[in-house]
């Protein structure tokens, strides 16, 4: 059990960021996307890139209530035996 409750709450909140990261870039949402560029030659700003932390937080609680869920079912199943 304790291998589960490593992986299972990580790669579900890889997953979550991973999706949530997808989506934004896939729609163009700036609070959602990993990157973003903007150019303008006129103003000098040759290159400029950001990333939104959100799906990244988003993720850790995801991560989080897997991992609370886990812990509740383990606790129901050893009181059963």
């Amino acid at each position: 059990m304790k291998k589960k409750t490593l992986w299972l709450p990580l790669s579900a909140a890889l997953f979550s960021t991973g999706l949530l990261y997808a989506i934004g870039n896939m729609f163009d949402i700036t609070y959602l996307s990993w990157t973003f560029y903007k150019e303008n030659p006129s103003e000098g700003i040759a290159f400029e890139s950001g990333g939104s932390l959100i799906p990244i937080m988003i993720g850790f609680i995801v991560g989080f209530i897997t991992e609370k869920i886990m812990k509740i079912k383990h606790k129901d199943d050893s009181n059963l035996v």
